[in-house]
C-alpha cells in the first residue's frame, strides 16, 4: 500500500459520518431545489461546455463517491465485526481519539495497536479497489 493510497482511506474514513449524512440528504437538497433545466428550450450548439449539466453531474458524481467511501467503511467495519478491530475503526474514525489513547482503551501495546490498524487499511484497499475508488 502506497502512501497516497492510506492518507486517502484515512481522510475518508475520518470523514465517514459526514460522507453518510451528505450523500443521505443529496436528492432531498439538490436534485430538485438547484439544479432546474427547461428541457424544451434548444440546446446552443456552438457551446462546447453546458455549466449548468456539468455542475449536477460533478454533484452526483460526489454524492457516489462519498455513497461508495461509506461503503468502503461499512464493509471494512463487518469484517472485523466481534473483533477489537471494530473498536479501533470506531474510536479511531469516528470517535477521532488518538492512537495511544486507542491503544490503552483495547487494552493492547502500540505495535499490535499498528498491526491491526494495517489490516484496516489493507482490507479497505481491497474494497476501495473493487468499487473503482482506488
Amino acid at each position: 500500500m502506497t502512501l497516497q493510497q492510506r492518507r486517502a482511506i484515512d481522510r475518508e474514513f475520518y470523514s465517514y459520518e459526514r460522507n453518510k449524512r451528505q450523500a443521505a440528504e443529496y436528492v432531498a437538497s439538490h436534485a430538485f431545489d438547484n439544479f432546474s433545466f427547461d428541457f424544451g428550450a434548444p440546446r446552443v450548439r456552438t457551446s462546447q461546455k453546458n455549466t449548468a449539466e456539468r455542475r449536477v453531474i460533478d454533484e452526483i458524481d460526489g454524492a457516489e463517491r462519498k455513497w461508495r467511501w461509506c461503503k468502503v467503511f461499512e464493509l471494512t467495519f463487518n469484517k472485523f465485526r466481534w473483533d477489537k478491530k471494530d473498536e479501533l475503526m470506531t474510536k479511531k474514525y469516528i470517535e477521532q481519539k488518538a492512537a495511544l489513547q486507542v491503544a490503552r482503551e483495547l487494552h493492547v501495546d502500540r505495535a499490535t495497536y499498528f498491526r491491526w490498524l494495517d489490516e484496516v487499511r489493507a482490507t479497505a484497499l481491497q474494497w476501495a479497489q473493487e468499487l473503482g475508488l482506488l
